[in-house]
């Protein structure tokens, strides 16, 4: 499965990351490296949460 992923700067040393895959998947850090970094483990416990529960990966 390939998502996208988007870090954006919204604010001196703030970054946003987010997935516009997976509803509710975000983050924030001080860098784009940690946002990224943020957002994989993210995404890897989003899908890790839905498989333990048997529930399809919602992908928009």
């Amino acid at each position: 499965m390939k998502l996208r992923i988007v870090i954006r700067k919204v604010a001196e040393d703030l970054y946003i990351g987010t997935c516009p895959n997976l509803e509710g998947c975000h983050v924030e850090a001080t860098t784009p490296e940690a946002a990224r970094n943020l957002l994989r483990s993210a995404i890897e416990a989003y899908i890790i949460s839905y498989k333990q529960r048997h529930e399809k990966i919602p992908n928009k």
